[in-house]
């Protein structure tokens, strides 16, 4: 009898934690949409977006951040906001392989976010080597982030790519098309 307690309060409570859905499943979940490919003005990269959604080149007060574009789409009625950002920078801790920058981000990720990281590790699923961390949070307005780190072509930078979406703004279509943009992402 005690043993079935335990097994009835073990089913109960990993019933209740939170699912979320994956970056594979993100990734591989159709959506359909209409894009539009755009490219940093100096051809560093290409990466094709939603049409119609607005996008700049940023200026960064950093030297460690090099270059970076944001793609930005608000919706008027709810007032979410939808941001895809690309950032070329030099590694903050003078890395130069892929998974040693990874292990770096992740580590400042997790001390320095209001998000959780949810999961992380090498991407398997990308058309190029990358690693990702995936991030949620739980505030009254919670976000989910997913962050791509790749390998630039030069010694010790790397480009951060994120896809962020509030919970409340159909997350689901809207992260994966997203998610999809980001795996456009082309080194020139």
């Amino acid at each position: 009898m005690k043993l079935i307690k335990i097994i009835v309060t073990f089913l109960f409570l990993s019933s209740c934690s939170e699912k979320y859905t994956t970056f594979d499943e993100y990734l591989n979940t159709p959506v359909k949409f209409a894009k539009q490919k755009i490219s940093y003005p100096t051809n560093d990269f290409s990466i094709t977006i939603p049409k119609n959604w607005f996008w700049k080149v940023e200026q960064y007060d950093t030297k460690q951040i090099l270059l970076g574009i944001d793609a930005i789409q608000t919706d008027k009625a709810t007032g979410f906001t939808k941001i895809i950002s690309i950032q070329k920078y030099k590694s903050f801790k003078n890395n130069n392989d892929l998974e040693t920058e990874f292990e770096s981000i992740k580590q400042l990720t997790d001390k320095n976010s209001l998000e959780k990281i949810v999961e992380s590790g090498k991407s398997k699923s990308t058309k190029f080597e990358s690693y990702f961390i995936h991030l949620k949070s739980d505030t009254k307005n919670s976000i989910e982030t997913i962050t791509l780190l790749a390998k630039s072509n030069e010694n010790k930078v790397f480009y951060l790519l994120n896809a962020t979406c509030q919970k409340e703004d159909n997350l689901e279509t809207n992260m994966s098309m997203m998610v999809k943009c980001l795996n456009s992402f082309e080194k020139n």
